[in-house]
């Protein structure tokens, strides 16, 4: 991340694009020199806000502390601490019972010492480097997954993994993936809900795995189906359901990705002019081609998000002319003017505001502006 720097308080982790493009260039002087740093290599970004403290102890235009402040009122005698961080709260916590138990005779001889340093977290009592290969030979779960699951929940891993279902494949035999190139299973929603208290779709995409912190495209294109699962497992209506998949899709937008964010939700319509740069957009990495992933990520960033796999697929293939996985312009073009219904291109026009009668054909589509 950058320096800090003073801005009004705000609960949106979008993070500013003139500091994404900050970050990229000041990156690019310390790789090779045949490394290209794209914007389209973003995939995620965020900001948050450090509690910077002010001392009331401290002398006239002292600076604030990026450590936390400890201070007792003379008048109430109540102890307050400010500022600190999420990586330092065992030490804030015994730092300030440090302080507290003495103000009271008696007081540190009856509590004793502070023990959180050596406190285990949830999941922590028992567990021995040897849990995932312990997951793989008993469970029949990917290494992956079982590193993951043991680094996140500890010796609880078990418990997880006890809720896994048959993947009806020679390996993994267990653990539904939740999305692919990603450790996440399927049965971490029912566990989440069930054990850890989730109640949001969001919650389980931000807090929970920290997918929408590691690729926000995948935390969209997954969320539907972390709502049908947690729908199915904290007994939601459907109406509930799509109230929930709304609040999330709403607050992943607000996370950066490989294409900046504009207008709030979606990409704005207003940014393209003609086919060519509607192309462009979809061509995400700019190497002249769309692949299956851009289309659907791209899809997604327009407003117009699959339902299912074999929606995306069936779209890519009607663009793929040629079957080889890359579609190029005039594939694209052509797809564009194709008059059998597709949904994507459909949501598009509506998404847009344009037509293909509108655009014209073939090379007359280019250049004229959208309207």
């Amino acid at each position: 991340g950058t320096t800090d720097r003073k801005g009004p308080p705000e609960s949106t982790p979008e993070a500013p694009e003139e500091e994404i493009k900050w970050l990229l260039s000041e990156a690019e002087k310390y790789l090779a020199n045949d490394l290209k740093v794209r914007r389209s290599d973003v995939l995620s970004a965020w900001q948050g806000y450090r509690p910077l403290a002010s001392d009331p102890n401290a002398a006239p235009g002292a600076p604030v502390s990026r450590d936390h402040v400890i201070s007792t009122n003379p008048d109430t005698g109540i102890t307050f601490i400010t500022g600190g961080k999420w990586t330092t709260y065992r030490e804030m916590a015994e730092d300030v019972l440090d302080r507290v138990l003495p103000t009271k005779e008696g007081l540190a001889e009856k509590a004793g010492p502070c023990l959180t340093e050596k406190r285990p977290l949830r999941g922590g009592v028992g567990y021995t480097k040897n849990v995932p290969v312990q997951l793989v030979q008993e469970f029949g779960v990917s290494e992956e997954t079982a590193k993951h699951l043991a680094r996140t929940y500890g010796m609880n891993a078990f418990d997880v993994c006890k809720m896994t279902r048959p993947t009806g494949k020679a390996w993994p035999r267990f653990g539904s993936i939740l999305i692919e190139g990603f450790p996440y299973l399927e049965c971490e929603v029912d566990y989440a809900c069930k054990k850890e208290m989730t109640c949001t779709v969001t919650d389980f995409l931000t807090l929970r795995t920290r997918l929408a912190f590691l690729n926000s495209a995948a935390a969209m294109e997954v969320a539907p189906k972390v709502a049908d699962l947690m729908a199915k497992s904290l007994g939601w209506s459907r109406r509930e359901r799509n109230r929930q998949l709304a609040e999330a899709q709403k607050a992943l937008t607000q996370f950066g990705g490989s294409v900046p964010l504009q207008d709030g939700c979606k990409i704005s319509a207003h940014t393209l002019s003609d086919l060519h740069a509607l192309f462009e957009a979809f061509d995400r990495d700019g190497n002249g081609y769309v692949d299956y992933e851009e289309m659907k990520i791209m899809a997604t960033q327009f407003g117009a998000p699959f339902k299912s796999e074999k929606e995306a697929m069936a779209t890519f293939k009607t663009m793929d002319a040629d079957n080889n996985g890359r579609v190029n312009e005039d594939e694209f073009v052509t797809w564009w003017h194709n008059k059998e219904h597709d949904k994507l291109r459909k949501d598009l026009g509506k998404t847009v505001g344009f037509s293909s009668d509108k655009l014209g054909k073939g090379s007359k589509s280019r250049g004229v502006m959208f309207g």
